[in-house]
């Protein structure tokens, strides 16, 4: 903000200096100054007042527009002729319509159309309002009201705004036929953003749609409905069957609806009875709860996290989906694998954020972070206790080391490598899928799948396992290589260990974070907001920053307690090596063991709670 208000002194300067005339004597006698010139002048001054009391996105945009003014030699871009007025209907129109794109209309609002003999206030006002709106807009499109998510909201969402520079905006607008059209051509082209919008208008009224087609779940608990009952849900049970026989009230259960209900039954293998019981209601549901309708603000803010995706996803990419627990690979938009996927704990997140696929290793080893080093490991070398029945290794400078011959109260754990050689148990499997990354997280098998049948599935410290990696290997090296799946089988069976295998053609890697998503039957299928990112972006669009809860900052160096460490190895010590004692990092392996008792036996399974 310094820097701008430093800049806008310094620009003020240069042109005062530079033009010594016109900058002293703005309203100087028509034959020294034209009249557009002094108008486009005047209105540059009026940029540059009071930026100290802007954001900084605002002062960003004035002080882009007083530069763009003195490159057009201070004429003005929407008054002065029929063209440019033409032009600044268009903008009003799109403007209008912003509600239509999930943003708000009101955030664009302008003066009443001014007369032609407007006192030269209002007209400056009226001038400046329609250029600092239209660079709004075209930010907004972007993704520009949250405009460094990784800050405002959590450090875990790593993507950035795709915002266009304001002068190549202004220049855009100027020169299209139809400015209006072209500033909405910058909200995403994501087929998939557009597939929300539809929602959107759709449950706002906005597109005739067909209420037949929409999903209609009968509430899992109630009474037994049966002929004659009058009760709330026999109302939604004749809009899920389609019963349309007239009826003085659509809440009495009466023969029309139980003939439906009879004929379901018998299409389903239930027993046709004509009562709604348990059983009933959840094949009624196809097997689903009834939860909660999405909500047009759930939409808004799956909308607004489509903003800050990258304008082009790639002809080739992979996408998880975090809240769904779904890895899919793309081709030309079109799904050509999917799976399940195990994803991070809610206190150790798989981040949001795109690469692009480099490396998979066959058989490989695992390099445990410091993160993991510090708080999962270390504690129990203080005590004494042996990594080698986990099945861990330590090396310093490229050697392996006794661990037991550290005094580790005094050495540094992050100057060491700690890994799991490759194996049967190796924390990841037998493949993994590297795409280097600040996050330190990747894609990668587990030698353990029973906790892929589990509904939800935040179990990891961040990383995404996958429940059949090899045929994901098999996708991936076909797409890049035309290998057939024999011979990645065969690498495997045959091959080295840690074999790294290099994709050499662009796979994009995206990981996001959608809880609501329209699926290719048309339908809105939502998902849990399981690490608060939803409620965050609600809470912005809505200007409530204040209650914003951005959590712990999951890339600031690790830290790390000499004295903690120090405190459990004389605990130790005192105790034995399995006594009652650390109450430093008491409680469970997110940092120690405080039960009475030998700790668990398997230190990956403590950490992990199973691969």
């Amino acid at each position: 903000m310094r820097a701008l208000a430093a800049f806008a002194v310094t620009l003020s300067f240069v042109l005062s200096t530079a033009q010594p005339v016109r900058a002293a004597e703005p309203d100087a006698p028509e034959q020294l100054i034209p009249a557009n010139e002094a108008f486009g002048i005047a209105i540059r001054q009026n940029l540059l007042k009071s930026l100290s009391n802007r954001s900084d996105a605002d002062e960003a945009d004035r002080m882009a527009l007083a530069e763009f003014y003195i490159k057009r030699g201070h004429q003005p871009l929407w008054l002065g002729n029929s063209e440019l007025a033409e032009k600044s209907e268009k903008i009003t129109k799109a403007f209008a319509r912003a509600d239509q794109w999930g943003l708000r209309s009101k955030d664009y609002s302008l003066p009443a159309t001014i007369s032609s003999n407007a006192s030269k206030e209002a007209r400056i006002k009226k001038e400046i309002m329609m250029s600092l709106a239209v660079l709004k807009y075209a930010r907004d499109a972007r993704g520009g009201r949250v405009y460094q998510p990784s800050k405002q909201l959590s450090s875990y969402i790593d993507l950035k705004p795709q915002i266009e520079p304001q002068a190549e905006v202004l220049e855009a607008v100027l020169a299209a036929g139809d400015p209006g059209a072209y500033l909405e051509s910058l909200h995403p082209k994501h087929p998939q953003f557009e597939k929300l919008r539809q929602a959107l208008l759709a449950m706002r009224g906005g597109v005739k749609d067909d209420d037949d087609d929409r999903p209609v779940l009968i509430p899992a608990r109630g009474p037994m409905l049966r002929l004659d009952i009058v009760h709330p849900d026999v109302a939604l049970l004749r809009k899920r069957l389609k019963v349309t026989d007239q009826t003085d009230d659509p809440q009495e259960f009466d023969e029309f609806v139980q003939a439906a209900v009879k004929q379901f039954q018998q299409d389903n293998g239930l027993r046709p009875d004509g009562y709604v019981g348990r059983s009933t209601r959840r094949k009624l549901n196809g097997g689903q709860k009834a939860g909660p309708a999405p909500t047009e603000e759930k939409i808004l803010a799956n909308m607004e996290a489509w903003r800050w995706m990258p304008k082009d996803l790639g002809e080739r990419y992979i996408f998880v989906n975090i809240p769904e627990y779904k890895v899919r690979v793309y081709k030309a938009n079109e799904v050509i694998h999917e799976e399940r996927v195990i994803v991070g704990k809610a206190h150790q997140q798989t981040p949001v954020f795109s690469d692009k696929m480099e490396t998979v290793v066959l058989h490989p080893q695992w390099g445990v972070p410091n993160s993991i080093k510090v708080n999962e490991i270390l504690p129990r070398l203080a005590r004494g206790h042996s990594l080698a029945r986990q099945g861990l290794r330590i090396q310093r400078n490229g050697r392996d080391i006794n661990p037991q011959s550290i005094d580790w109260s005094r050495a540094d754990i992050r100057n060491y490598h700690v890994y799991q050689p490759s194996g049967r148990s190796n924390a990841l499997g037998i493949v993994k899928f590297l795409f280097p990354n600040k996050h330190s997280v990747y894609l990668h098998d587990t030698p353990k799948k029973s906790l892929f049948g589990s509904r939800v599935r935040t179990f990891s410290h961040g990383c995404i396992r996958v429940r059949n990696p090899l045929r994901l290997a098999e996708v991936l090296l076909e797409s890049d290589k035309g290998w057939h799946p024999k011979q990645v089988a065969s690498l495997v069976k045959t091959g080295p260990e840690n074999n790294s295998i290099p994709v050499e053609t662009d796979i994009r890697v995206h990981i996001g974070y959608f809880t609501a998503w329209v699926g290719d039957d048309g339908k809105l299928k939502t998902w849990a907001d399981i690490y608060g990112h939803e409620k965050r972006i609600k809470l912005a669009l809505a200007g409530q920053w204040n209650r914003i809860n951005r959590g712990r900052d999951h890339l600031a160096p690790v830290k790390y307690d000499r004295q903690r460490i120090a405190r459990i190895r004389e605990q130790n010590s005192f105790f034995g090596s399995y006594g009652n004692y650390d109450s430093d990092y008491g409680g469970n392996y997110g940092g120690g063991y405080s039960g009475g008792g030998a700790p668990p036996k398997n230190l990956l399974d403590a950490i992990f709670g199973g691969f």
